[in-house]
């Protein structure tokens, strides 16, 4: 149905996107979803290795095919993101990945947080710790810097704060997953505005039977979309949505946190493992270590 779904979506004006493991995806595949109107496609690589990516997939051959996937993407037009969920077992192939996406044609390359959320609760030892994901953004920066071809971003909030500290000269470029501009002087008012966590800010994620979340991985039901007499309406003054967009009322040390109009924590992080939506985000550095001291 994907094909039809696609077509509907733009025909009522929708930008549309597919995120896929890129198995399934070649020259014929391509060429279908560019004619339903699909112009984003993003592949998830979870290594730069085949032995590291079909172990974790469970499939023999899925690193081929999904190499496959990204290349017949890059041919056929499409705006390519090659997506990774960084872990213990990947986190020294990231360098290898950022050559890989690049060699590839890749426009993108997201860094997604680990979020222990679905069957993610049942690998959570798996997650990177505060100081290797600082590490990580850090050298995500650098390469930018450097002038790298294809674009360096992540989920992780905590990017547009690194970018800060790491920026000279006045002169900011400031990644985060939804856009990348480079800012500086008065428009880093606006990032103020649009950084940090998206969830009930910039999105919210749709279940197929119409239950709308804060976002995709955050499992709390916030409305159906089938009894909502005015989606606008719900949007402006859902009081989650509301309490997700006022940084003011983080926890603490968020809360209070220089970095919170730009950063924030992922919320998503925090629900998942605190079991509150304004709790700290325990993969920051800055907050790890000061809730290390108030323990």
């Amino acid at each position: 149905d994907i094909y039809e779904l696609s077509a509907r979506a733009r025909d009522r004006g929708m930008f549309v996107a597919v995120a896929t493991n890129g198995t399934l995806l070649d020259e014929e595949t391509a060429d279908r979803l560019w004619e339903s109107g699909v112009r984003f496609v993003q592949v998830s690589l979870d290594g730069a290795s085949p032995e590291t990516h079909d172990e974790f997939r469970g499939v023999p051959g899925a690193w081929e095919r999904a190499v496959r996937g990204i290349r017949a993407a890059v041919r056929r037009g499409f705006f390519v993101n090659v997506s990774v969920t960084v872990t213990k077992r990947n986190l020294g192939e990231i360098p290898r990945l950022v050559d890989l996406a690049e060699e590839l044609g890749a426009h993108w390359l997201m860094a997604f947080n680990f979020v222990p959320t679905g069957r993610g609760e049942l690998m959570s030892d798996e997650d990177i710790t505060p100081e290797e994901r600082e590490e990580l953004l850090r050298y995500f920066y650098s390469e930018m810097k450097r002038g790298r071809r294809v674009q360096l971003l992540s989920t992780a909030p905590q990017f547009a704060r690194v970018a800060i500290q790491m920026s000279s000269e006045g002169k900011l470029l400031f990644p985060t997953h939804f856009y990348d501009a480079e800012l500086s002087g008065r428009l880093r008012s606006l990032a103020e505005f649009i950084g940090g966590c998206g969830a009930g800010r910039f999105y919210v994620a749709m279940t197929p039977d119409g239950w709308l979340k804060p976002c995709v991985f955050i499992p709390v039901r916030l409305a159906n979309i089938r009894e909502l007499e005015d989606f606008s309406e719900w949007w402006r003054t859902d009081p989650t949505l509301e309490a997700l967009r006022d940084k003011d009322s983080l926890a603490e040390p968020c809360g209070s946190c220089r970095y919170r109009y730009v950063c924030g924590g992922c919320r998503a992080r925090a629900y998942g493992y605190l079991g509150d939506l304004r709790a700290p985000d325990p993969g920051c550095v800055l907050a790890s270590r000061l809730l290390e001291v108030t323990a």
